[in-house]
């Protein structure tokens, strides 16, 4: 490796190292009541040590910050969904929901952030784009298992598979801002026995009952 290689590396290890903590403290502030609009960069440059300059250096501005964070939080729940859209016809309910609780535990990890991002889409246009561009992603990624299903006979044939998808993606999304919201395990409980029954419903059931 190249001296420039390894001062290219430390720069990043250093910038990811920063972001954690930027984070850390943004995310320690949401919990205590604070808003997105409320949180400035000086409280957090304060709290994290750092000067102004160092943090400019890194991120802009806070929204830079979030839709860094944003679009890392994109491929996380990408690769979780993959659990669901690599299911084939031998699935079951269980499966389906065990597959959804995969994509559930992945928005608990940082609801905080989520409800700022959500709360961000209003008044900043690049988080709002950030977000077009996930959902754009999620609905492309559901539609292309609705119309592998489809294909393979464990798909209801009947449903538009874009605006099927649109549908449910987007009312995933919101009920997920939501869910993580929920305090007690018997309501997350109830909320991912709930979404299962909306996708089995929508999506394989009506496949199981025409082949039984």
């Amino acid at each position: 490796m190249t001296t420039a290689e390894t001062a290219q590396k430390q720069g990043q290890a250093r910038r990811d190292e920063l972001r954690a903590q930027v984070l850390s403290i943004v995310e320690k502030q949401l919990r205590s009541g604070a808003t997105y609009a409320d949180i400035n960069v000086a409280s957090v440059v304060a709290e994290a040590g750092i000067s102004r300059s160092t943090f400019y250096a890194y991120f802009v501005d806070k929204s830079t910050l979030l839709r860094t964070w944003y679009a890392e939080f994109t491929q996380v729940i990408l690769n979780a969904v993959q659990s669901w859209w690599s299911l084939d016809g031998t699935a079951t309910k269980a499966d389906v929901r065990a597959a959804l609780e995969v994509i559930m535990d992945a928005y608990r990890a940082h609801p905080e952030l989520i409800a700022a991002t959500h709360e961000a889409i209003g008044t900043d246009h690049g988080v709002r784009e950030a977000v077009d561009d996930a959902m754009r992603r999620y609905i492309d990624g559901l539609r292309a298992h609705i119309e592998t299903g489809q294909a393979e006979g464990s798909i209801d044939p009947s449903l538009p598979a874009a605006e099927t998808a649109y549908w449910l993606q987007w009312m995933a999304e919101r009920g997920l801002h939501r869910m993580v919201r929920a305090e007690s395990e018997s309501s997350q409980a109830r909320l991912a026995e709930a979404y299962a029954s909306i996708v089995w419903n929508t999506l394989y059931a009506p496949t199981r009952r025409n082949s039984g």
